[in-house]
Order: C-alpha cells, then sequence, then structure tokens
C-alpha cells in the first residue's frame, strides 16, 4: 500500500489563497468543510450586498441611497479577513499535512473560474431583472429612464468628488404636437396639474372633470376642502387623486393627499399623510387660495421613499356641505 504523500503546509501560501478568494486558504489547508461555509458565507454576504446596490440605485435619490447597503459590505470585508487571519494560523498549527485529491493547482485555477467569471455571468442579469421588476421597472423604456437617471446621478456624484463643473444639458426643441392642457380644461368643473419628481413615473400629468370633484365644507365643525377624483380608463394616466386639506384659506402641513397612476396592481400609489407624526408618512406644504366661490389648492409634499408630488387643483366648480 503507498504511502500518504506528505508537504510542508505554508502560512504564506495559506494568506494568499485566502486573500485572493475567502474559502481558499482552508481548502488548501485541508479543511473542505470549513472551506463550503467560508464560501457559502461570504458569497451570500456578497449577494445581499449586491442585491441592496441594486435597490439603492433604483431609489430616487440614488448617490444618497447607497450608503444603505455599506453594513452588508463591512460584513463580506470581516469575513475575508478573518478568512485569511484562520487559514494562517491554521497553516501554522499544523505544518505538515497529507495531500488531498482537491490540493491540485488544477482544482485551485476552476475555483477561480467558477467564482469570478461564471457566477457573475450567470447570476448578474436574472439578479438585476428580478430586482427591477421588484422595484416595478419592468418595460424596455423604463429600463432605459433608470439608466439614464443612474449615468446623471454618477456623473454628478464625480463632479462633487473632483470639483469639476459639470454644464448643464442644452434644451432642445422638439417639435411635437400634443394637446394643449389649458384649452382642454376650458369647459372643466375640476382640473388637475400633477409633477412628480423622482421614481419610475417621474412626469407631468394633467386631468380634468367635468363634473365638481372638489368639496367644501364649511359647518358642523372645521373647515375643509376635499375632494375624489377616479378615471380607470386613463391607464397610463392619472387613474385616481384624493385629497383633504382643513382650512377655509391659507396654508397647513396637516394634509392628506393620495395619487394612483396606472390602474393597481400594476400601476403605483404616492401617498402623503400628514394626520400622522410628521414626516413619517411623508412631509410637505398645503395651501388654500380663494377664487369666487371655488379655490385654488397647492399641495407639494414629498413621500416616505423621497418622491415629489406637486398637484394643483382648480376648483372651479365645487359642491357646498
Amino acid at each position: 500500500m503507498p504511502k500518504p504523500q506528505t508537504k510542508p503546509r505554508s502560512p504564506v501560501l495559506a494568506a494568499l489563497a485566502s486573500l485572493t478568494m475567502p474559502g481558499l486558504g482552508q481548502l488548501y489547508n485541508g479543511q473542505p468543510m470549513l472551506a463550503v461555509a467560508w464560501i457559502v458565507a461570504y458569497w451570500g454576504a456578497g449577494l445581499f450586498y449586491t442585491l441592496r446596490v441594486f435597490e439603492a440605485l433604483l431609489a430616487p435619490d440614488p448617490a444618497a441611497a447607497l450608503s444603505r447597503p455599506l453594513g452588508w459590505l463591512a460584513v463580506m470585508m470581516l469575513l475575508w479577513l478573518g478568512g485569511v487571519v484562520q487559514a494562517v494560523f491554521a497553516a501554522l498549527n499544523r505544518p505538515d499535512y497529507v495531500l488531498q485529491s482537491y490540493n491540485r493547482g488544477m482544482v485551485y485555477c476552476a475555483s477561480y473560474v467558477i467564482a469570478y467569471v461564471i457566477l457573475p455571468l450567470v447570476l448578474a442579469f436574472p439578479v438585476a431583472r428580478w430586482v427591477m421588476a421588484r422595484n416595478g421597472i419592468k418595460t424596455p423604456e423604463q429600463r432605459a429612464e433608470w439608466l439614464a437617471r443612474i449615468r446623471g446621478a454618477g456623473t454628478r456624484a464625480g463632479a462633487v468628488a473632483t470639483g469639476v463643473t459639470v454644464p448643464a444639458a442644452r434644451p432642445v426643441d422638439l417639435k411635437i404636437d400634443i394637446p394643449d392642457p389649458e384649452a382642454a380644461a376650458a369647459g372643466a368643473a375640476t382640473v388637475f396639474h400633477l409633477t412628480l419628481v423622482g421614481g419610475p413615473d417621474g412626469g407631468i400629468y394633467d386631468a380634468t372633470s367635468a363634473d365638481p370633484v372638489c368639496t367644501h365644507r364649511s359647518s358642523g365643525g372645521q373647515p375643509s376642502w376635499a375632494g375624489l377624483f377616479a378615471n380607470p380608463a386613463d391607464s397610463s394616466g392619472i387613474t385616481a387623486i384624493q385629497f383633504r386639506v382643513p382650512v377655509e384659506d391659507g396654508e397647513t402641513n396637516d394634509f392628506q393627499l393620495s395619487v394612483n397612476l396606472g390602474n393597481l396592481p400594476e400601476g403605483r400609489s404616492y401617498a402623503v399623510d400628514g394626520r400622522r407624526p410628521w414626516g413619517e408618512n411623508g412631509k410637505g406644504r398645503a395651501s388654500v387660495q380663494r377664487r369666487g366661490d371655488g379655490a385654488v389648492i397647492r399641495l407639494d409634499a414629498a413621500t416616505a421613499e423621497g418622491v415629489r408630488v406637486e398637484a394643483i387643483v382648480q376648483c372651479r366648480a365645487i359642491t357646498q356641505e
């Protein structure tokens, strides 16, 4: 029976193996179970870190949100450095070991290829698509808009770090034949003008109603303005908007606003509730300006997710309570 082949264990090689790939130093030291545990823990933390980075890039302010995944990055660094220390001490404690079938150069090279080439290529695309779908980015147009926003955030962040001034984008005069919102609202009883800044639905939206949506309550308690508009037929625009402002005239931050874009569950909802502790579910300011028997209601708010919602409601005809 051939005598098992032994070989001196080098702490330097163990450290280099763990430095270049967590878990590989344990494999070199003849500790396969510990190597598997270290690899699973490190790359599991790396997967969570990657998911959090994708979610941060999908946030309304990617540059600010990128600080959130740093906890998982710290876990990865601790596992990486801890693996190096463990591999060095294991090599010092057991200077000679019996060569195993996996103690071969080809096995180590294959581990590098699997960890740094094959797994990223296999997982990158489906993970990115899953995170985008989870955050409501499903169509090619939405993905293109998100990529443009990320490039812009990266350019601004780089400019701040280096002190370089980034010139403002030059306006482009596009000749597009679109309906005039003022002309469309000429005979309307209620007119809505909505602006969203940030999020996947950023843009300007207009809607009108031939019926009076606004309700003015001046008796039986605190004066207030409220309204509920629903138009499920407009699946690409404002499908619903609801508001309540508990003042007769003037400003307040104690208001409620809810906006639906598209029909749920495919669409999205943006809500601010000033009745809760200020800032818990968004924050902002609402104002009422009386105009004859009607009013102009302005709501400028930011949701808890950081999407800015600016709504102007022209109450040309009202329901009195």
